[in-house]
């Protein structure tokens, strides 16, 4: 991952998120699955496969995200013409890693 852009949309709300080189599926996960939720941020960083050595699953509203020890597996639970697709699981922690970090900037400015 080369480059991550957060940013607020002041229409919607809604924080939107640019990966370069294009990961479509991550980005679609984190705008759907964690948006505002701090919370769920903290809780899947405590689930690095890396650091415990145990896979984790959890199914959202959009999409299943399996983290193995060095990969992260998101699937589309309702499209099945998307295909799963995967990284490295530095990758996922990195871009939750900047969007923990863009939530709390945010909440401490209010």
């Amino acid at each position: 991952m080369q480059e991550i852009l957060l940013i607020r949309d002041i229409n919607s709300g809604l924080i939107k998120v640019k990966i370069l080189p294009e990961n479509k599926l991550l980005e679609e996960f984190f705008e759907t699955e964690i948006q505002d939720d701090l919370a769920l941020a903290d809780y899947l960083m405590s689930k690095d496969a890396g650091r415990n050595g145990n896979d984790y699953e959890i199914t959202g509203n959009a999409f299943s995200l399996t983290l193995t020890t060095d990969r992260y597996i998101i699937s589309p639970l309702y499209e099945d013409k998307r295909a799963p697709q995967e990284g490295p699981s530095v990758d996922f922690f990195t871009l939750l890693s900047r969007w923990r970090h863009f939530l709390k900037n945010e909440n401490s400015e209010t």
